[in-house]
């Protein structure tokens, strides 16, 4: 009986050990995953291009366009077209989320309210953000509506 005992102890124990050393901790990010860092967004050697594309709402696309604003910092200028010559903004800092598997999830100010990333792609197989989807807020729709923007 000791033995069986003893025996199944340390196949218990070494199955932990296992699910222990593969798994990783909870709440532990890697930098090293598709938008788990500021600088999959802003750059980090200088400041990246801007994220441009269209927040839409039944039938009627408004120009988005989302630039970083300072290098290794986590600011945004979010601005919206509403029309040819009206042309709405917000600067401000974006919060950014991260899973435990790397993966990020932003929310940065828009003129209206805020917009969230909910769904974000890294091109060139490195951590670089190329493109950004969610849902933003603008002046004259009472809910937040659909975006996609991108850069190359």
């Amino acid at each position: 009986m000791k033995r069986r005992t003893a025996a199944t102890a340390a196949v218990v124990a070494l199955a932990l050990s296992a699910v222990l050393t593969a798994a990783p901790g909870a709440g532990a990010a890697t930098a090293d995953v598709c938008g788990g860092s500021i600088g999959d967004y802003v750059g980090l050697a200088g400041l990246d291009l801007p994220f441009t594309g269209a927040a839409s709402a039944n039938g009627n696309d408004r120009a988005m366009t989302v630039t970083p604003v300072v290098i290794g910092g986590n600011t945004f200028k979010t601005e919206i077209a509403t029309g040819p010559s009206d042309s709405r903004f917000a600067i401000g800092q974006f919060e950014l989320k991260v899973d435990t598997s790397g993966r990020g999830r932003i929310t940065f100010p828009s003129y209206a309210g805020h917009a969230v990333g909910d769904s974000v792609v890294c091109g060139g197989g490195g951590t670089r953000v190329t493109r950004i989807s969610g849902e933003v807020r603008v002046q004259d729709v009472s809910k937040r509506i659909p975006f996609t923007i991108g850069r190359a």
